[in-house]
């Protein structure tokens, strides 16, 4: 990262540790820039073009030699890098010679993530609920995984609780064996909306679910069994839809993996104090300056909570993997929810507060900006969503459209910023001349199309691997040319600013602008037609944008496609 590599220098020659590496909006700036001079001055009172000055000079004698063009210092005291012609010729020849691990880094050498994400409830669909954590997480994942860290992907599976009871009772008594061969998570989804319209005026059936969980709980066989069923099918349904969204989990650990750990949790609490019984409760209360609702463990019913299962999780992972970080890719909605968790844990000793962290996100909203539900107000399956955005990319590549559809509906959410709610739209979704992931493959495929051609030149015949030869920046004098190979440079920044701030929008920016800079080469410049040696290194500049163009696709999890 070419970031850090400057921003070690800078420290090292001026003994300073906090500095801020930045890559300038405008080429006039440089490649990089810094406002270290800025930063000093206003501390110490004195000029700040003599401290940038002070600065450069540090930074020039101990710079490797023809590491830097120059070092400008602007009129606000910020210093401009400019990368030597040598620099961004060794920078730019590492894409050919690493291929797909051009950008890779070991700065999480040694350190063990564990990223929690999607985690449906059993015996539902997958909704366009749970879009944007599985797509989110799974972004993370390989984020982390290109850094270095070994990472841990959970499926942390709603499969415990009293909704089960209420699931138990409906079967028994309204199953039927057609529905249940030709879709049997369909079925189940209708018979407990059945459940509870009846309970509306049948207060006995909810006795009867409380008594079903209870025989669950306890061990009770045929419910066991059903129950067991009910998961499996449920696993089956969700494997299909992660398949095509190219979701790969380490393990899935559900709720129920946690309940013998439950009591201990709650008997800990109460032995450390950190928990008292309250209103028949027990609860744990915070200071009053943090201005967090006491939180309850286990009820007065002793029935236990998701506060709990959580507590007992983030004992067993810390235990179990001795974690760097634990990240639980949820919704903005349960942001209280994790306040009270992680304060809880850090009370308890399970874990520090500075390890877990809530990687929130915004809603997923219909065309209307409202919630996306059905007319009747009820979810929309996920799969219905994917199987129309696969439709809908059929009008623009019908060999592809899978790749297309998906790559589309994935990339609107991942190039949006992560906090934010995010309105459903279509046509910008599948925009060939937006941003937007069939763009952005589209790009790709002009690349892919360039060498293809190449091949059958009768210059290149009896070539070998012409594709992989060094670029050679003086004859890249274009400035389309030049503009491709400033954006090469900062993949690697990119994606480890992507990683660090959990926000995976900042790499689909990236590749939106390297994109851009690629279609004006296409457009402005010859690369088959020019003259042999400017031909050849074209080509190779080509190869290098098509490398990490595609590297930056499959960190996003979209596939590249090679014909539009």
């Amino acid at each position: 990262m070419m970031i850090e590599k400057i921003a070690n220098l800078i420290k090292e020659a001026t003994g300073e540790e906090e500095v801020k590496v930045m890559i300038p909006e405008q080429n006039k700036f440089g490649h990089y820039s810094t406002n270290l001079a800025f930063v000093i001055a206003k501390y110490q009172e004195i000029p700040v073009v003599a401290v940038a000055k002070e600065i450069r000079e540090k930074i020039l004698r101990k710079a490797p030699k023809n590491f830097f063009e120059r070092i400008d210092i602007a009129a606000n005291g910020f210093l401009n890098f400019f990368l030597s012609k040598e620099t961004l010729e060794e920078e730019i020849n590492k894409i050919l010679c690493l291929k797909n691990r051009y950008g890779y880094s070991d700065k999480g050498k040694g350190q063990v993530i564990i990223i929690d994400y999607s985690s449906p409830n059993v015996a539902k669909p997958l909704t366009i609920g749970h879009f944007r954590s599985t797509i989110i997480g799974q972004a993370l994942v390989n984020l982390f995984k290109f850094q270095g860290y070994k990472v841990i992907g959970d499926n942390h599976l709603g499969d415990w609780g009293a909704q089960f009871g209420a699931l138990l009772v409906a079967f028994k008594k309204w199953k039927n064996e057609k529905e249940l061969k030709e879709n049997l998570v369909g079925h189940l989804v209708s018979l407990y909306v059945r459940f509870h319209k009846e309970a509306e005026n049948n207060e006995k059936l909810l006795d009867e679910a409380k008594e079903e969980t209870k025989k669950l709980q306890e061990g009770n066989k045929e419910n066991r069994k059903l129950w067991k069923l009910f998961i499996t099918e449920s696993l089956k349904e969700f494997n299909k839809t992660y398949k095509r969204l190219g979701i790969k989990f380490s393990l899935t650990l559900g709720e129920s993996f946690y309940q013998p750990m439950l009591n201990q949790v709650v008997k800990e609490a109460l032995e450390k104090k950190v928990a008292v019984y309250n209103e028949g409760a027990v609860k744990i209360f915070f200071q009053e300056k943090e201005l967090i609702p006491p939180m309850v463990i286990q009820k007065s019913d002793d029935s236990f909570l998701y506060t709990t299962t959580d507590l007992a999780a983030i004992k067993y992972r810390v235990s179990r993997w001795h974690l760097n970080k634990i990240l639980y890719v949820v919704a903005n909605e349960q942001t209280l929810h994790f306040n009270q968790v992680f304060r809880a844990a850090e009370m308890l000793g399970y874990a520090p507060k500075n390890i877990l962290v809530h990687i929130k996100f915004g809603m997923l909203l219909g065309e209307e900006g409202k919630k996306m539900s059905t007319r009747k107000g009820e979810f929309i399956k996920l799969e219905e969503v994917l199987n129309k955005a696969v439709e809908k990319a059929g009008q623009i590549n019908k060999e592809a459209a899978e790749k297309v559809g998906i790559g589309a509906i994935k990339y609107y959410d991942l190039s949006h910023y992560r906090e934010s709610d995010i309105v459903f739209d279509w046509d910008r979704m599948l925009d060939l001349k937006g941003n937007s992931g069939p763009y952005l493959q589209y790009t790709y495929s002009r690349l892919k199309s360039i060498l293809k051609k190449a091949l059958v030149l009768p210059f290149f015949q009896n070539s070998n691997n012409f594709f992989s030869r060094k670029i050679d920046i003086s004859l890249a004098s274009s400035e389309a040319e030049k503009n491709i190979i400033r954006q090469l440079i900062y993949f690697p920044d990119a994606v480890a600013y992507a990683a660090e701030t959990y926000s995976p929008n900042h790499l689909a920016d990236y590749l939106y602008k390297l994109a851009n800079c690629i279609n004006v080469f296409y457009e402005k410049e010859s690369v088959l037609n020019a003259e042999n040696k400017i031909k050849e290194n074209r080509l190779s500049l080509v190869s290098a944008s098509s490398q990490v163009l595609k590297t930056g696709l499959d960190l996003l999890g979209i596939k590249v496609v090679e014909k539009m």
